[in-house]
């Protein structure tokens, strides 16, 4: 009697787990850049919620000055990014400066009320494109 062997060969285990590691090492940093640009927007889109309460604060007071950081608010960027300001009597400055639990990320988030809203590698603006 003849008897049939059913199953995977050790060779093919190694093709499947090669392939297996091959596309994982191809999909981590895509997705890790991913995660990182979404953490970025919602820094952006929680700046342009102080944005506006900025300008609503300007439109009552003609001036900036007397806003502070405490009155600055964070949604979902609070655990990755620190929200501060520079608040002068005509312009302000909001900086979203990266925390220890964004990892991977380098970038500060800078809106300037003259230059509008920036992304620079430093807090000092000296290599920053437009956001």
């Amino acid at each position: 009697m003849h008897r049939q062997h059913y199953g995977f060969t050790m060779i093919d285990m190694m093709v499947t787990i090669t392939i297996i590691a091959i596309l994982a090492v191809i999909a981590y940093p895509a997705f890790n850049n991913y995660v990182i640009k979404t953490r970025e927007q919602n820094a952006r889109a929680d700046l342009v919620q102080n944005i506006n309460k900025l300008e609503r604060y300007y439109s009552k007071n003609k001036t900036f000055q007397g806003y502070t950081n405490s009155l600055l608010e964070q949604g979902k960027s609070a655990t990755y990014f620190n929200f501060t300001g520079i608040f002068n009597p005509n312009d302000y400055r909001l900086v979203a400066s990266p925390t220890a639990a964004n990892k991977g990320e380098n970038n500060y988030i800078i809106y300037d009320s003259v230059k509008g809203m920036l992304l620079c590698e430093d807090q000092q603006q000296t290599n920053c494109d437009p956001f």
